[in-house]
């Protein structure tokens, strides 16, 4: 059985976290606890806007402060409760955190993990997981968590390759839904 095969099929909503310094300095915080810049609270209460009216009944949330602060700014808005899950904590890069995307990180998508942090299989599998975790409670959901967590539903999904990830820090919501037995459509909303 595939990966994608084990995906929970239900219609959900992703969140990037709204921008932190870190993401304006083009660095990988990883397990870094970054609170949102001013930009990233302007885009967390734009994505809140976008979100009204949706239905969204549940916001599961990695629990790191980016994405747990994007998830209580669009909370506010559309009054759902908040469901901190750990395995939608961003990767651990060990003494990477903090640093710009380079050659490491190009060697860490092939496979080579650098010492002290996840490797990308294991961290693939614990995103899938907590991802099925998140799609389990009372949908719509909207899962606020890191551009690798979504990448790694992307490729469980059939939907992308493997090393593609959100390179721009839009907080825009992404919504999803199945379709077939082995596809999804996804839809950007649109401020």
């Amino acid at each position: 059985m595939t990966i994608a095969a084990n995906l929970h099929r239900t219609r959900f909503f992703f969140l990037h976290h709204g921008e932190t310094e870190w993401d304006r300095d083009g660095k990988l915080a990883g397990r870094i606890n970054a609170p949102l810049n001013g930009r990233g609270l302007a885009q967390a209460r734009r994505a809140g806007e976008m979100l009204r009216g949706s239905g969204i009944r549940t916001i599961c949330s990695s629990p790191q402060d980016r994405a747990l602060m994007t998830a209580e700014i669009v909370a506010a808005q559309i009054h759902a409760p908040i469901v901190t899950i750990e395995g939608l904590k961003d990767c651990c890069f060990g003494d990477h955190d903090g640093a710009a995307a380079g050659d490491w990180f190009t060697e860490w998508r092939l496979g080579v993990t650098p010492d002290g942090a996840e490797s990308l299989k294991r961290f693939r599998h614990r995103g899938i997981t907590a991802m099925n975790t998140a799609l389990a409670h009372p949908g719509p959901v909207l899962v606020v968590a890191h551009p690798g967590i979504y990448a790694a539903f992307l490729e469980a999904a059939g939907m992308a390759k493997t090393g593609d990830w959100l390179t721009e820090h839009a907080a825009a919501p992404i919504f999803h839904q199945p379709r077939h037995a082995t596809r999804w459509t996804t839809e950007t909303l649109a401020a």
